[in-house]
């Protein structure tokens, strides 16, 4: 019978691996950024951050501009409308004071449904933020909302008041659209200069 042999006398086979290599040292290219070079990124990453708010900041304030042109746009559209329609408000207020003393009934219907499509106009138009400037009996001429179109002396008075409102004033949202053209009470004392500052928004 063979024997077999103690395994450190067996030949080596070429074919199975050989001792475990120690592990590869890393490229020195590899290795940990220096400091400059984390300062660097650092730098880099920062000047990033700042385009990117800046950026942002951009659009935000563009798509503020563009919301305020889309209003602007559409309050200035709103106002030459209202403007336009204005003329005809005023045609019925003057057609209902015309036939303000009308005695035959078939005559007041008609002036009636005048009236009621006046007042259906004006609502539509207050709908859109239009209101009247309203101007109580003996007010004090108050120049802006107010157009002194007529002038009267009048003893007694210390002050210019409005004697008669001749075409209504409007606002829209708020703001002025279209004066009042009022007959104002003059007192007869008034210095020069006053009557010329009332009568200058004549």
């Amino acid at each position: 019978m063979k024997v077999v042999g103690d395994a450190k006398d067996t030949p080596p086979n070429p074919q199975s691996p050989g001792p475990v290599q120690d592990a590869q040292v890393n490229d020195p290219s590899e290795a940990a950024p220096s400091a400059d070079q984390s300062a660097e990124l650092r730098a880099e990453m920062e000047k990033f951050k700042d385009l990117a708010y800046r950026a942002a900041a951009e659009l935000e304030n563009y798509r503020r501009r563009a919301a305020k042109e889309r209003e602007d746009a559409v309050a200035a559209l709103k106002e030459r409308l209202v403007s336009r329609m204005l003329p005809i408000v005023d045609g019925f207020d003057l057609a209902a004071e015309a036939a303000a003393n009308v005695s035959d009934d078939a005559q007041k219907t008609y002036v009636d449904g005048y009236r009621a499509i006046g007042r259906q106009m004006l609502s539509t138009l207050e709908s859109m933020g239009l209101s009247v400037i309203d101007i109580p009996a003996d007010a004090e001429f108050h120049p802006g909302e107010q157009e002194a179109v007529m002038t009267e002396e009048v003893p007694g008075l210390k002050s210019p008041m409005v004697l008669q409102v001749l075409q209504m004033g409007y606002r829209l949202d708020g703001r002025l659209l279209r004066p009042a053209r009022v007959k104002v009470g003059m007192p007869p004392d008034l210095s020069e200069l006053d009557q010329k500052e009332v009568k200058g928004h004549g």
